[in-house]
């Protein structure tokens, strides 16, 4: 198992530490790839689905006990398997079902065909090709006979070597089964379902220690001593002197109170004050057509888009959303955005907007179900939504694109396609459409066209080498480095030992000269 890099365990330490943040984008950067597993263990989303669910929340129970050793995604798989294996010793009627490929079927035939295995020749065959568990191991997880797993084992690969007779010889058959996806992303519900419950259980636990901690103990007032009378003294005859009359104060506790209470309500009312005028303004929206509308209801000519609420178009219907001191975005046909609690935030659900800057003062942070978006000052540009992919396109400026954890940067007159279980490479749309496409599908570390993408790139392309540079295994990463060095060399301070590990300061100070080359 690969060990865990810098970035991994840096985010790990952090969530062990109680950083949600941290554990939200660690979490993320290994659903798809503990799904995959399972999904293919049990050929079942719904058991798929709730598998996922267990053991990220078993991981979340047990972060602070993996070892420094351990590598956390290796870890999260180890807890995937044997969470698998206890559902499928409790369900193996269930599991004894034939699969209904319509729900789970992949675009990768050989994938199908795995699915299509019976139930236990697949999970043996899931175990030891693909996740490279022991005979001996696997023997031991499902309690049968070493010969009872070799039996089940050669007769799910006799079957798919029938099915694919050429990968029989030398060692395609295991670079077939090192192609399948890495990652597979479940319903957005799976997701939302362990957080909600990491978060709940934050927020009880939070509650509980507040109930638990111990109350001051108020000390009784002490008794007030009664003052002596000071007796009047004769005057010496020697010296006239005058007589400053006694001057008692008479403090009465419950002015002090009062005025107290007085002070601290003039204090909320002015904090009230202060919120109210700075509060959360609301998008101006203006409508061109009847099919707009906020929160289910139409717009008629200018209405305001306040925070948590939703605006949708028809096919025959367009908006315009002037954000103060943010710019402007036109909301095009057949599109449904909502705002967030915050201010300057929004989420795309599905459709096409354009965003123009006008005067602007602070940054918009857009979210999708598969991307966050952060555009910088003075940023123009067009982002598509469907249920399958993601496409930005940037007129003027820079958006910064967050992808399981991975930032992708996106400059002016480069574009970015986010598709289900790929990194977000930005690319030259002047390129090749050979090379774009190849981009568009990098699925990370493993990918096998990597070095086609390396081969056929030229100068216009250095940007998305930058990015898969980062994306590439240890062992890939110096055909990479190579190719990117020949076309925009580094500035003199770089080091190529520094880029092989990923030196950040060095990747970046790189990324300043391949912009303003490209």
């Amino acid at each position: 198992m690969i060990p865990d890099n810098k970035f991994v365990r840096s985010l790990l330490q952090n969530a062990q530490r109680g950083n949600f943040t941290a554990l939200e984008q660690l979490f993320r950067m290994n659903i798809g790839k503990v799904y995959a597993i399972v999904l293919r263990m049990t050929a079942n989303k719904s058991f798929a689905s709730k598998i996922t669910v267990d053991t990220f929340i078993e991981a979340w129970k047990k972060l602070k006990l993996i070892r420094e050793d351990s590598p956390f995604t290796g870890w999260l798989i180890a807890i995937a398997v044997y969470k698998t294996l206890d559902v499928f010793r409790n369900n193996k009627d269930e599991f004894a079902k034939k699969p209904d490929l319509a729900e789970i079927e992949s675009k990768d035939s050989f994938e199908n065909d795995i699915l299509r295995l019976p139930h236990l020749e697949r999970l043996i065959f899931v175990l030891n090709k693909v996740e490279k568990y022991s005979i001996d191991e696997i023997a031991d997880m499902i309690i049968m006979k070493r010969e009872d797993v070799e039996f089940h084992l050669n007769l799910a690969v006799e079957k798919l070597h029938d099915k694919y007779p050429l990968y029989k010889f030398d060692n395609s058959f295991q670079e077939r089964i090192s192609k399948l996806p890495i990652e597979i992303q479940p319903d957005k519900s799976v997701t939302d379902e362990i957080f909600n419950f990491i978060y709940e259980e934050r927020m009880k636990l939070a509650e509980k220690e507040i109930a638990e901690k111990p109350k001051p103990v108020e000390e009784p007032e002490p008794p007030k001593k009664e003052k002596k009378k000071k007796e009047p003294k004769e005057p010496k005859e020697s010296k006239k002197k005058v007589q400053i009359p006694e001057v008692t104060i008479d403090v009465n506790t419950s002015n002090v109170k009062k005025y107290i209470f007085t002070g601290l309500g003039v204090i909320v009312i002015a904090a009230l004050v202060f919120f109210w005028l700075n509060r959360a303004k609301g998008w101006n929206v203006s409508a061109s057509g009847g099919g707009v509308l906020i929160n289910n209801v139409a717009v008629n000519n200018e209405e305001e888009l306040d925070l948590n609420s939703t605006l949708t178009t028809d096919e025959n219907s367009t908006a315009r959303i002037n954000i103060p001191s943010a710019g402007v975005i036109q909301v095009e046909p057949n599109t449904e955005i909502s705002r967030t609690r915050k201010e300057f935030e929004l989420k795309i659900i599905k459709g096409k907007i354009i965003k123009k800057a006008e005067a602007q003062e602070n940054k918009l942070l857009i979210q999708t179900d598969f991307a966050d978006f952060n555009e910088e000052l003075s940023s123009d540009f067009e982002l598509t939504v469907d249920d399958e992919w993601n496409k930005l396109f940037v007129y003027k400026g820079n958006v910064k694109v967050v992808v399981k954890g991975f930032e992708s940067v996106v400059p002016e007159n480069f574009a970015c396609d986010i598709r289900k279980g790929k990194f977000a490479v930005p690319y030259n749309p002047s390129s090749d459409n050979q090379i774009i496409n190849l981009i568009k599908e990098y699925s990370g570390p493993a990918d096998p066209n990597m070095v086609v993408i390396v081969s056929l790139a030229t100068k216009s392309d250095a940007l998305s080498l930058w990015h898969i540079l980062q994306l590439s295994s240890e062992e890939n990463r110096p055909i990479v480095f190579k190719k990117l060095n020949e076309l925009v060399p580094p500035p003199d301070s770089i080091t190529g030992e520094g880029i092989q590990k990923l030196n950040r300061e060095m990747l970046d100070q790189w990324l300043i000269k391949i912009l303003s080359e490209i």
